[in-house]
């Protein structure tokens, strides 16, 4: 497949590249000036192009600004830094990648910068809680995706107390700015570029497909609700976006923004002076307490799941799913926050997950973790999308590779299906067969809905849409097959709770 790739990106080239001679590096044109990209085993790769300024001094906790321009050819072969995050944990720390308040950079893969017909676009959203990740982690490398015949993109958005943070003075600073959603607006910001540039890339402006896992699914799924989004993607698909009573009001948003800013040491009238005068690294570790969207009333202007029953989001087919044990997150199986909104019930909810014979406390805090917070969002979400007259699909992701089967693992981990939507890459030559196979399924899958709005195509295990009174899910196993009513008893424990709550009827 690579190879007939390089023979696409040969053949739309030119000059033609003479016998025996190194095909030039890809260059293209864009709104901000030339880049100049490289090839990767067949691909058209540009990487670190800025689509925004750089959010640094004033322009910190300001909504991004438009990106620099330049002259003469810059060079795009290497990733920009990621942006300031915690260096304890997650992909970006493993990988010790550099960090910088520099960082709304993307990177593009492209299959053929002159095809005869536009490709579709797929624009990747990393996760990591919204407050670490990076889209220059090697697991998000989009080759293996752009040689289905799409064009990839991969982007930084800001993350933390840095991306996410409703201090009232930067609401006061420059009335009627958007404020708070810092990183969500990187998002839009990313996309905005994306319809504007992507065709010198052989992409269709008007088929963009927005992915994402975890915060990026969330990401996703707030995206389909935002306003200003509007009209910048024709699809999305929201990997493990676990959005049920997931979103902060904004006056507990300015709350807890107050006190990371006393924790910070900047208070009084000079307070936005002092905490620009910070080390990104003070603000991140001086802003250690959980990270969520906030409903500001501009960029998010009601909860994502309310938005969802409203019919008040984007008009597009929509694709969502979690994994077989998302509580792989959990941490020593402390489940009480999820356990104690059930009260009474309690006993009637476990006698629901011991049908088929009694199960531990772990595992039961592990499964109702993957109902009550990813399941039920995924079938919730996409229950809204097909009343509201779109299609929409819900898979579980069950498949063990060989790696997990011989570390005797319960299930798919939170993120264990990314392998098989990027590709093992070269790592590939050790894994066996069927993991193989199932990677081709399910990037067929993804890049077929990319392409036609509609994830089923040839050789591909049919996959119904989720709709009527008992909906299907594809369950991607050993054998992958749709399903009826999949977990609908237990599934149905959070939807009941979040119409109680919420008083808005289900879907």
């Amino acid at each position: 497949m690579r190879l007939a790739v390089l023979a696409c990106w040969l053949a739309a080239a030119t000059p033609l590249v003479a016998a025996g001679q190194q095909p030039p590096a890809p260059e293209v044109s864009v709104a901000q000036g030339r880049l100049a990209g490289a090839l990767d085993d067949g691909m058209a790769v540009f990487r670190g192009i800025p689509y925004a300024a750089p959010p640094v001094g004033p322009l910190r906790w300001r909504p991004p600004q438009p990106g620099p321009t330049w002259s003469g050819t810059r060079d795009a072969t290497a990733f920009g830094p990621a942006c300031p995050q915690p260096t304890t944990r997650g992909l970006v720390a493993r990988a010790r990648l550099p960090q910088s308040e520099d960082c709304l950079t993307l990177n593009v893969w492209s299959p053929g910068l002159h095809p005869a017909t536009p490709l579709p676009v797929m624009v990747w959203i990393y996760g990591g809680g919204f407050d670490a990740g990076a889209a220059s982690v090697p697991l998000y490398d989009g080759a293996a995706l752009a040689a289905h015949g799409v064009v990839v993109v991969t982007f930084n958005y800001r993350l933390g107390r840095l991306g996410f943070f409703a201090l009232p003075a930067l609401a006061a600073e420059h009335p009627g700015e958007p404020f708070a959603n810092y990183g969500l607006m990187d998002q839009i910001a990313a996309l905005r570029w994306v319809r504007a540039n992507v065709a010198a890339f052989g992409g269709d402006s008007g088929r963009v497909t927005i992915f994402g896992e975890s915060a990026g699914g969330v990401s996703v799924d707030a995206l389909m609700a935002s306003p200003p989004a509007r009209g910048l993607f024709a699809g999305a698909i929201s990997e493990s976006g676990p959005v049920l009573f997931g979103t902060e009001r904004l006056d507990d948003a300015e709350r807890d923004a107050s006190a990371v800013a006393a924790r910070l040491g900047a208070t009084g009238a000079d307070a936005l002076a002092r905490l620009r005068a910070l080390s990104a690294d003070s603000v991140i570790a001086g802003g250690s307490d959980l990270v969520a969207l906030i409903v500001d009333g501009r960029v998010l202007d009601e909860d994502i799941a309310e938005a969802f029953a409203r019919g008040r989001i984007a008009r597009v087919p929509y694709l969502a799913g979690t994994n077989s044990d998302e509580g792989s997150l959990l941490q020593g199986g402390d489940a009480a926050f999820l356990t104690r909104p059930l009260g009474d019930s309690l006993a009637a909810v476990r006698a629901l997950y011991e049908r088929t014979g009694p199960i531990s406390d772990a595992d039961f805090a592990r499964a109702l973790f993957n109902d009550q917070l990813f399941a039920a969002s995924a079938r919730l979400l996409a229950g809204f999308v097909a009343r509201a007259g779109d299609s929409a699909w819900v898979y579980r992701f069950r498949f063990m590779p060989d790696l997990l089967r011989r570390r005797g693992a319960p299930g798919v981990p939170h993120g264990g299906e990314l392998p098989f939507v990027f590709g093992f890459g070269r790592l590939a030559v050790f894994a066996p067969e069927q993991d193989i196979a199932v990677e081709r399924m399910v990037q067929a899958y993804w890049t077929d809905f990319a392409k036609t709005g509609d994830p089923n195509g040839a050789d591909l295990p049919r996959w119904p849409a989720f709709r009527g009174p008992d909906p299907q899910t594809l369950v991607i196993a050993d054998s992958t097959a749709a399903v009826a009513g999949f977990r609908a008893a237990e599934i149905g424990v959070a939807l009941r709770r979040w119409a109680r709550v919420t008083g808005l009827p289900l879907p």
